[in-house]
């Protein structure tokens, strides 16, 4: 039901106003309109505050009732928060109350008026009208009083108030929820606020992000180690500025804004630990505001070992631990029998007290070897529990040799877990050959191999027999794809990845080779799909033996980025005897522009001799590049990356076999081109 204004304003014509002691008004139950539902502005506390400093500023709907009493039918807030103010003795029980008086017949349709054509203020006024009383001399308290609110709420409107105009507006429009308008009100600079939400995305309009993009680069006290260990006192005590945000949980959350002052402060505050734990006799300590493990994985590392225990503590741990004997001796008598519980946890409890005890002596026992402290030392930074933290005994890769030798001299004794006392790891050298260079090399050597497989089907045939053979016997790898391919074998052609390896791969005559086979083979297969197979039926056994050859050539992989040990294709290059020198020469291009003068000298010594390398040590890069090639010009050489190695060998499994096994048909007969040829 929506009263037209006209009807609204003959209700109130014909309704007297008046005041109405407060003693003679009740809650109706027959004519209130609201009934809850509802989630009001403000509380009744707040509402109390406000008619204690104010008064009633609008006046209460209500209908005569009997014996003297006025039904309230609209306003039932209003009269709840008077009724708060008399239980305080902060107004008298007969506080005159203003009253607009409606007949009986009217009463439901008045308390409908008012609740429809109420228009509650929008939020953005109300921070606007709190900034206007302090502006008007009004403290934050008084403000906080007349409303019945903390005076924190107080500043937190004021704040509200002070967001650029332009997000204030979007606010009006519910473009801005309440929970981003905090967040941007924590900030002072309106550009940065405007910066921030245009940057904010669409689909991402949280508080929590909005957070993360105004605070980029400060620093939470309340949640970064190294502040809470400063101290925010401390921070800017010492002139740090810094940022208060009214809005979180916490009203005494601050933001600090001067990084390097804090790690300054921090480091100063660090340096008294420092001087204790040097003091102890190792040779450096480190102060850091956090221990980042990049900055000392190259360092060594020393371990405590166990000292031999005096006459005392080994009585003590003798002691101890018959004591601890006798207690679960007596614990094993009582658990075969009933009702000594209370006795048993007794025990029980007093062999975990007495094992506390062998536990501090026995790590009294482990100590840093002083004869070795005087080579390692310490690295001391904050924790994340905000107190001094100490990683102890690090060995300066400067003093591995130091180290090394004072260890030998102690006589290199076990850490306190069995393991070695001095943890040095291996100096790492520069590679000889980049990783780029390891890809391209083992990627000429994988092109190489897949163009030799083309004449050569029985090591084709005999590779993809052997890895179908590791997958689908040894490994038991099994897999069916319902209706689809009805073979689990999965192929990718490498091939045509190589030139993404290579630098002018297309030059190559192994990449030539491959690639007119194929153009061969697109010419004559079907354009269907589907046709294929009905096409290879059609085929001799020749035909279909060289496109299978052809097509298990470009599914040969292994290119590397570190020089390997071995490599997946030993076994098939071993089989084809590769000779990489037919597929590949050593070039500037291909090999000495991406290695070291030095290791161009070592090479050419190596394929042509010292005489040949010794002209080009007074020549510049690009020079030694030009004599190396002209000195390798008729030679064989390769790096080691494509030299062949020796495959595993089968062991004979005649005699493994067992009296059952099964004999294979055929056993005698080698898998040989021309045997591939006849069938």
């Amino acid at each position: 039901m929506k009263l037209s204004k006209a009807e609204v304003d003959a209700i109130i014509a014909a309704s007297p106003r008046t005041f109405v002691p407060f003693n003679k008004l009740l809650l109706s139950e027959d004519y209130q309109a609201r009934t809850g539902g509802s989630t009001p502005t403000l509380s009744i506390a707040e509402l109390a505050a406000s008619i204690k400093e104010s008064g009633v500023l609008q006046n209460l709907v209500v209908v005569e009732g009997a014996r003297g009493r006025y039904e309230v039918c609209a306003g039932g807030r209003r009269l709840e928060a008077l009724a708060l103010l008399v239980s305080r003795n902060d107004i008298a029980d007969n506080y005159p109350v203003p009253v607009l008086i409606v007949p009986a017949d009217k009463a439901l349709i008045a308390s409908l008026a008012e609740n429809c054509f109420h228009v509650p203020m929008h939020p953005a006024d109300e921070f606007a009208a709190f900034a206007k009383l302090i502006g008007q001399g009004k403290s934050v308290e008084d403000v906080a009083a007349a409303f019945g609110v903390t005076p924190l709420v107080v500043k937190r409107r004021m704040k509200l108030a002070t967001v650029s105009p332009k997000l204030m507006a979007l606010f009006r429009e519910d473009k801005i929820s309440l929970d981003c308008l905090m967040v941007l009100a924590s900030v002072d600079d309106h550009e940065k606020q405007e910066q921030a939400w245009a940057n904010l995305p669409s689909w991402n309009r949280h508080a929590d992000y909005l957070r993360q993009l105004l605070t980029r680069g400060e620093i939470e006290s309340d949640r970064h180690p190294v502040a809470k260990y400063v101290t925010v006192k401390a921070y800017e005590k010492a002139g740090g500025p810094s940022r208060r945000d009214l809005f979180s949980d916490d009203d005494k959350k601050v933001y600090l804004l001067d990084a390097p002052l804090l790690e300054k402060l921090a480091i100063e505050k660090l340096q008294r630990k420092a001087k204790q734990v040097l003091a102890e006799g190792w040779k450096w300590v480190d102060v850091r505001t956090r221990y980042v493990y990049d900055e000392y994985v190259k360092y060594g590392e020393l371990r405590k070992a166990k000292r031999p225990s005096t006459e005392q503590e080994a009585a003590e741990l003798e002691s101890l631990q018959g004591q601890i004997a006798e207690r679960h001796n007596r614990m094993e008598e009582l658990a075969d029998q009933d009702g000594n519980e209370d006795e048993f946890y007794k025990l029980e409890q007093e062999a975990e007290a007495l094992g506390a005890q062998v536990e501090a002596i026995e790590t009294a026992l482990v100590v840093w070897p002083v004869e070795l402290m005087a080579q390692a030392g310490c690295v001391v930074y904050v924790g994340d529990n905000a107190a001094p933290a100490i990683r102890y005994g690090l060995v300066r890769p400067e003093d591995r040799s130091d180290m090394a030798q004072a260890a030998r001299e102690a006589g290199s004794p076990e850490g306190a877990g069995g393991e070695s006392l001095v943890s040095l790891p291996a100096a790492k050298t520069r590679p000889v050959h980049s990783e780029r260079l390891v890809r391209s090399l083992t990627a000429h050597r994988v092109a190489a191999i897949q163009a030799e497989l083309l004449s050569r089907p029985d090591v084709a045939i005999a590779a993809l027999t052997a890895q179908l053979a590791a997958k689908l016997v040894l490994d038991g790898y099994r897999r069916l794809y319902g209706s689809g391919d009805p073979l689990t074998i999965n192929a990718t052609d490498t091939h045509g990845t190589l030139r993404t390896e290579v630098e002018n791969m297309e030059v190559s005559a192994a990449w030539q080779q491959l690639e007119a086979e194929r153009q061969a083979w697109a010419t004559h297969l079907p354009e269907d799909v589907d046709a294929i197979l009905p096409w290879v039926l059609q085929q001799s056994n020749a035909t279909v033996v060289r496109l299978l050859t052809f097509l298990i050539a470009t599914s040969v992989t292994g290119v590397y980025g570190a020089e390997p040990d071995k490599q997946s294709t030993d076994g098939i290059a071993a089989a084809l005897g590769l000779d990489m020198t037919k597929w590949w020469k050593a070039t500037g291009p291909s090999y000495f522009n991406h290695v070291s003068k030095a290791r161009i000298l070592e090479v050419v010594t190596e394929a042509a001799g010292a005489n040949a390398a010794s002209p080009l040590q007074a020549l510049k890069k690009d020079a030694a590049v030009s004599g190396a090639e002209q000195a390798l010009a008729g030679v064989a050489w390769l790096p080691g990356v494509l030299r062949n190695r020796e495959p595993a060998h089968a062991d004979a499994a005649s005699e493994d076999a067992g009296p059952g096994a099964m004999p294979m048909a055929g056993d005698e007969v080698p898998v040989t081109a021309e045997a591939v040829e006849a069938a």
